[in-house]
This record gives C-alpha cells, sequence and structure tokens, in this order.
C-alpha cells in the first residue's frame, strides 16, 4: 500500500507541474512519459505495481476449472462459463481472449519496466530486484501461454507463442516450444541471480523462480532438472508444508506475507478487486454457477481435511466450491495462490517417478499426504504405472481449482469423461484424449490483428 499511495502523489505532482509550464513542455497533458514518471529508483521500485496490478490469472484458472471433470453445471447458472463446460471453443469465446491480452499486457509492461531499469546504476541491488521480478514475470506470463494455447509440450519443432522480449508493436509469429522453454528458462535464470534472498509471498523472489523453473522442467519431460530445482525450494528454501491443522489458513489467507508456510508466489487482493470465487457463484446474490463435481469430491477419503476446506453447501442446500470463497476483504475476494510448496512436492514426486525412483516418489507424496490426512494410506512404490495413477490422483485433489487439471489431463495424454450425475445439465459429457479442443483457440482478435499469427488445429 505504501508503494501504491506513493506512487500516486508522485504522478499527481508531475501532472500539476505539467499543467503549470504548458507553455514550455509540449508533452501530452493526459499522460506521463518515462523520462518524467521514473526520476529515481524509489519511482523504479513504485513503478513495479503497475506490472504485478495487469497479472491477472483469474482465467486461467476458470478455463482449466470449468472445462475440467471437476465442476457440475447448476440449475441457477444463467451462461456463465456453460460453453468452455460443454466444451463449444471457438476464437471468439472472450474467455480466451481475455487470458491471451492479460498475458501480454503484463509483458509489455515487464518489458517496459526492464527499458527503464537499464537507465539507472544496474549495480544497485534495488535495480537488480526490479529486472529480477521482471524477468520471473514475464517467463511466468510465457508459459501460461504455452500451457494454454499448444498441445505437445515436449515436441521441439511443435508451434509455441510469440515470445516478446522488447516492447514492440508488430505481427510476430509463433516461436517454437524450443525457442520459448529457452527463452523462459534464460529469463528465471536471471530473476534468480538478479533477485535478492529476501523473501515475502507477494512479489516474485528466487524461491518463486526455482519452483516456477520446476514447473516448466517437469513440462518439458527434463526430470532431472525438475527434481534439481524442486529439491532447492524443498530442502534449501526454508519453506514448509501447511500442516494438517492450518491446510485452511491457506485458502483464508492467513499467513503472515514473510511466513515460510506453504504459500510460495501470490498475487493479493484487496477490497474491490476481481473476485476469484465469482467463477462459481455470485458473490452479490448468492447465485451459484457451478458445484464441486461428484467425481472431484469422491476422490477424498473422510479424514482427508481438504474436503472440508474446499466444499461446502450454501443455505439453499446446494454444494459448493469454498476453496475461494474469501475470508478476509470481502465475499469471493481471495488471493490467488500462483505457487504452492505442495505443487512442488508433487512435481518432484512425478520427476522421480518417472525416472522410476519410485521409493523417491512415494516418499514425497507420503510427506505431503500427512499433511491433509489423519491416517493416511501409503503411497504405492511397486510399479511406476500404480505409482503414476495414485500421482495424478493426489495432485487432482491437491491442486483443485488451481488452473492445473484441464492442463494435466492434457500433458498426460488422458482424456474426459463426466459422471452421468455431472452431466444432468451439460451437453459435454466425454473428451477423448488428444482431442483438439485441450488446446485453445488462438483469439479471433489477435487472428484479425496479426497477419503473421498461425491458428491452432481444429479452429480454421
Amino acid at each position: 500500500m505504501k508503494r501504491i499511495f506513493k506512487y500516486t502523489w508522485l504522478v499527481l505532482v508531475v501532472a500539476s507541474f505539467m499543467a503549470c509550464d504548458s507553455k514550455l513542455n509540449l508533452n501530452p497533458k493526459d499522460s506521463i512519459i518515462d523520462e518524467d514518471a521514473f526520476q529515481s529508483i524509489e519511482d523504479v521500485q513504485d513503478g513495479m505495481i503497475g506490472v504485478y496490478a495487469s497479472l491477472n490469472a483469474h482465467t486461467v484458472v476458470a478455463i482449466s476449472s470449468r472445462a475440467s471433470d471437476d465442476l457440475r453445471l447448476s440449475a441457477q447458472n444463467r451462461g456463465q462459463g456453460i460453453a468452455i463446460h460443454n466444451w463449444e471453443f471457438t476464437a471468439s469465446v472472450g474467455e480466451f481472449y481475455s487470458m491471451w491480452r492479460d498475458m501480454y499486457h503484463t509483458i509489455d509492461r515487464a518489458n517496459r519496466m526492464l527499458e527503464v531499469a537499464a537507465k539507472f546504476d544496474v549495480e544497485d541491488q534495488r535495480i537488480k530486484q526490479v529486472m529480477g521480478e521482471c524477468y520471473f514475470i514475464r517467463a511466468y506470463c510465457h508459459f501460461e501461454l504455452m500451457r494454454a494455447y499448444t498441445m505437445n509440450f515436449d515436441a521441439a519443432d511443435a508451434m509455441g507463442v510469440p515470445f516478446m522480449a522488447n516492447s514492440v508493436i508488430s505481427n510476430p509469429v509463433r516461436d517454437s516450444q524450443t525457442e520459448v522453454y529457452t527463452n523462459v528458462k534464460a529469463d528465471l535464470q536471471e530473476a534468480i541471480a538478479l533477485m535478492n534472498d529476501e523473501f515475502t509471498s507477494n512479489i516474485a523472489t528466487e524461491i518463486a523462480a526455482n519452483a516456477l523453473m520446476a514447473r516448466v522442467a517437469l513440462y518439458e519431460r527434463n526430470y532431472d532438472d525438475a527434481i534439481a530445482y524442486a529439491s532447492t525450494v524443498i530442502d534449501q528454501s526454508g519453506m514448509r508444508l501447511a500442516n494438517i491443522d492450518e491446510v485452511e489458513k491457506i485458502w483464508d489467507d492467513a499467513f503472515a506475507l514473510n511466513e515460510k508456510a506453504e504459500v510460495i508466489f501470490k498475487l493479493s487482493r484487496v477490497e474491490g478487486s476481481p473476485a476469484l470465487g465469482n467463477i462459481f457463484s455470485d458473490a452479490s446474490n448468492g447465485e451459484l454457477y457451478f458445484s464441486p463435481s461428484n467425481d472431484l469430491q469422491n476422490q477424498y477419503t473422510a479424514d482427508d481435511v481438504r474436503a472440508d476446506v474446499y466444499f461446502g453447501v450454501n443455505s439453499q442446500s446446494n454444494e459448493t466450491v469454498n476453496k475461494h470463497d474469501g475470508k478476509g476483504v470481502g465475499p469471493n475476494i481471495v488471493d490467488l495462490k500462483a505457487l504452492r510448496l505442495s505443487e512442488v512436492f508433487l512435481i518432484r514426486a512425478e520427476a522421480y517417478i518417472m525416472k522410476n525412483m519410485l521409493t523417491e516418489g512415494a516418499e514425497d507424496l507420503n510427506n505431503l499426504r500427512s499433511t491433509r490426512i489423519s491416517m493416511p494410506t501409503a503411497a504405492p512404490d511397486s510399479d511406476q504405472a500404480t505409482a503414476l495413477a495414485f500421482l495424478q490422483e493426489e495432485r487432482r485433489r491437491e491442486l483443485a481449482y488451481e488452473g492445473h487439471r484441464y492442463i494435466d489431463l492434457k500433458r498426460w495424454g488422458l482424456g474426459i469423461k463426466r459422471l452421468p450425475e455431472d452431466t444432468e445439465l451439460a451437453s459435454g459429457i466425454e473428451l477423448e484424449a488428444g482431442d483438439f479442443r485441450f488446446v485453445f483457440p488462438i483469439p479471433q482478435n489477435e487472428m484479425f490483428a496479426n497477419d503473421n499469427m498461425e491458428q491452432n488445429k481444429g479452429y480454421n
């Protein structure tokens, strides 16, 4: 908040000066050029507020949750997300445009801040930190776009997305996945080298960059790197899993920003912020858009604390998703947890299993499950297929409604077959593995504006 007020004050002061000196200064009166807005290192630090402010990952959570097998339609739904839930994907669906636009807007802001920061003393740790945060955010956004708009995450020559390393108006072509991976990993390496070792969960940190590197490596099927970067976070960062009595605190935003418990990186939300929980129900009138699927709820045992935290029942006796219902600043307003330690454990466990290191994979799963279930059964370590299936189920249970399920099914080469009791109001029942709709369409706005853009297969 201090940075927000300080930056607002700076804008007002500069704007006032410009108005008084209008005969001499011909700059536009309704904007501030970089030379005026960023006159000190403190101004550069304040400018990062604008980069974080545009990073809206709500759409990723909404699309992945609605398109997966984790939700079922409510009779009160008046059209919210129904097309996506029924896999009626077209390039004109607004959510696909929102995701594309928001991620590239944030990338552009990060690129602009990198240009500004480079004009100051790049050996000053404050400038290094800003640049590191920008590299992290640029990598995060490009990888989110890769997850959504590409199919085979380890196909070297497959189409990726345009990697934008500069703020420029252009008509970029789609880079290959190899090129995107190379650039994303280079950005994260820069971030790790530049950022200091102070921790706070609401800004990018060295720990967050290592966690994201582990995620990227898992998707790339570089299991050695996934294990290495995950181990750096698990074994060297001082982070810890929330224990069984603290799981609800994750979703109540009750952990302090500097407390190294569970939440590695989150997008903080305040009163008036977009409400993440509105994906499932209307905070203003209580109308229910989606209920948790029976299929998902059946995955939890009676002694699994996550079931009590993630699900509930409203005043009309309808089952509800409570994971993002908000507990502090307003109904359905909750910080978006972009990276959590539990995911890092799951990343390392999956990488171990894929390398047939089944004992190590089971140990990571057992460590996680012991903080969620009072009497957990042991994870299997007898054969790879059984261990991988168990990992996939545990990942679904832990990361429900966090933007992973639909994309996980895609990268595992699995399809969706919803239960009959979950499709009473839906036309989307089964989506076969490898269906082109596991890749989202490039938005129509982008196709119209960029002659060099190539549409994904199935949407032409």
